[in-house]
């Protein structure tokens, strides 16, 4: 394991750091001369554009200028990009409607334009550390590489090329990027911050619809909180993701204000949202979290605060009159329509079982089955990888899901109850758990790279990592005293 000193000489420093800054200033003017010629974004659209971009390169400056040293200022700057990458679906709202017609609209070109900048500094990062390629097939990580391949591999026969293509370029970002976080976690303290970081990111997501929300009042007519760049049911995952984020990074011992605060405003933006399987996969991942610390009471305060909080929203917030109408829709037996979809889409699945239609080809499947609505996806993760990439890619994600819940399991295994990668690896079995449970219903995995299922990406290889510092824990346990160290005894 690499270890780094505390602080360097100055005067080596200095210059390394403005190379760096120079490095950004010099993407960041490139970036701008792009943007002059890139037509298909309107002209109030490239003013958001350029105010995000001016936020990004200040982001990557602060990351770099604040590290204590070379290695620290690598691992910060992928850190941030994770965090850009992670945030960007919930900056620019957009919404294709018509898939038919196989076009895009000005906030999908925004939103790409933010793969644009992350991929620019990515880049410059990878030309300087091109190490982290060689973790992209060892350890449990290499199934997230060869769904990568898979999906390249089928875009070559989807329904829509190019559209696939595109969804494939923040896919090997992703991945990738994914890639670099592994190889510049070097120790246990390094996943935590990586696992805050992609805390702070979950907010970030579910904050922007309460930001829109005091912008256009009219986002909570249907009773949901709502948001064409965060649907309600994502949003409810996201939210409850974040809950149990809070849960796993909450020191034992110490002040939880903030850990408090934060659950507060994912249950709001949960119960807001109205995803129902969001709801119970959070609420199950919870009790989960605490069931396995065997930290019972804690479970049952826990259930009884969201109850508390839930009946409070529905009875003075519009959510009652969304919950009302959903009890009496009859919608609860097709699981909202779903199971319509999957009965639908079977036949679909059969005919190309093996290799499937392509990546992202699920996009058009509304308009090859007759349901009362239009489903973009499967909305189940087993069905929708079956659509796009058959049971090799089945095959993929099961392998990925299977290693990484017998990593973790391993974890807890192998070390106390009261140490620290205990409670890492259960917060982040709870987090796999809510994930899972999402993804029986909707597209959480399987497809798109989406948030959750690029932090379903990032518990592979976070996985792989608390395994090991736990069997290296566990050597050191059971080693005879008299090789625990050299130094006689005094």
């Amino acid at each position: 394991m690499a270890s780094f000193p505390n602080s360097r000489d100055s005067s080596l420093q200095a210059p390394a750091r403005n190379r760096a800054i120079l490095w950004m200033s010099g993407l960041a003017i490139i970036t701008l001369a792009a943007l002059a010629f890139f037509s298909p974004l309107s002209s109030e659209q490239s003013i958001t554009i350029l105010l995000v971009g001016s936020l990004f390169f200040g982001l990557m400056w602060f990351a770099v200028s604040t590290a204590r040293d070379v290695a620290q200022r690598s691992r910060n700057l992928v850190f941030a990009l994770w965090w850009v990458l992670l945030g960007s679906e919930a900056i620019f709202s957009y919404v294709t409607e018509d898939a038919e017609g196989k076009g895009f609209a000005s906030g999908a070109y925004s939103e790409a334009m933010m793969w644009v900048f992350v991929g620019l500094v990515f880049a410059l990062y990878t030309y300087r550390h091109s190490q982290y390629l060689r973790t992209l097939f060892t350890g449990s990580y290499k199934w997230v590489s060869w769904f990568g391949v898979v999906c390249l591999l089928s875009c070559a026969y989807a329904e829509d090329r190019f559209f696939s293509l595109a969804w494939i370029v923040k896919l090997f970002l992703a991945i990738a990027l994914l890639a670099a976080c592994n190889f510049e976690s070097k120790n246990p303290e390094d996943l935590r911050t990586f696992l805050k970081v992609t805390q702070w990111a979950l907010l970030f997501m579910i904050s922007t619809p309460f930001i829109r929300l005091i912008a256009n009042p009219e986002t909570l007519a249907t009773g949901r909180l709502y948001d064409v760049a965060t649907a309600p049911t994502v949003l409810s995952v996201d939210a409850g993701l974040l809950i149990l984020f809070a849960f796993t990074l909450s020191p034992p011992g110490k002040s939880q204000v903030v850990r408090n605060i934060l659950i507060l405003v994912g249950m709001t933006a949960m119960l807001m949202g109205g995803g129902k399987t969001g709801i119970l996969g959070c609420i199950f991942g919870a009790v989960t979290f605490f069931m396995l610390q065997g930290r019972f009471k804690a479970a049952a305060r826990f259930v009884l605060i969201f109850a508390v909080i839930g009946l409070l929203l529905a009875a003075f917030t519009p959510l009652g009159a969304y919950l009302d109408f959903y009890l009496h829709s009859g919608q609860a037996e097709s699981f909202t329509g779903r199971s319509e979809v999957w009965s639908a889409a079977w036949p679909l699945i059969k005919q190309k079982i093996i290799l499937g239609r392509g990546f992202m080809s699920s996009r058009f499947l509304s308009y090859k089955i007759d349901v009362d609505w239009m489903p973009n996806h499967l909305h189940n993760g087993f069905l929708e990888v079956m659509y796009n990439n058959g049971l090799i890619g089945l095959f993929v994600i099961v392998m990925m899901l299977g290693w990484t819940t017998k990593n973790l399991i391993g974890v807890m295994r192998a070390v106390d109850q009261n140490h620290p990668l205990h409670q890492l690896a259960v917060g982040c079995f709870a987090i796999y758990l809510d994930i899972f449970i999402n993804g029986m219903v909707s597209r959480t995995f399987g497809s798109r790279p989406d948030g959750t299922f690029m932090i379903l990406f990032s518990l592979v290889f976070v996985s792989d990592r608390l395994l090991a510092a736990a069997r290296k824990k566990a050597d050191i346990r059971v080693m005879p005293a008299w090789r625990v160290s050299s130094v006689p005894a005094q």
